[in-house]
């Protein structure tokens, strides 16, 4: 009878190990990293010469892309390993910066 206690707790096991997905993972990672680095760059934008904002703001999103995929694959493995269901809902879910910050800020103890 010891069949049963071993099955619920490997059970117990895989559950309690779940990861996100790959997939929510980038999403998450896509979006908040986006609105952290439009919230910079329009403030550099704006500080521009109006006639040169526009090329600016191509060089910029031409950047992002740059940026975020020479770090993508780490993050998705990080995110996945840190099995931060709640944070990477609320990454995904985020609407502004301010938000974005809040879903990495420290747990509180």
């Amino acid at each position: 009878m010891r069949l049963p206690g071993v099955l619920l707790f490997v059970l117990a096991l895989v559950v309690g190990c779940s990861r996100p997905s790959a997939k929510d993972c980038e999403e998450a990672i896509r979006n908040w990293y986006t609105l952290l680095f439009w919230e910079q760059a329009e403030a550099e934008i704006a500080n521009a010469p109006a006639d040169q904002r526009d090329a600016l703001r191509a060089e910029k999103a031409k950047e992002k892309e740059t940026k975020l995929a020479k770090g993508l694959e780490l993050g998705i493995n990080q995110c996945r390993g840190a099995r931060d269901h709640d944070g990477v809902k609320c990454m995904k879910e985020a609407k502004t910066a301010a938000q974005a910050r809040k879903c990495r800020a420290p747990k509180e103890p």
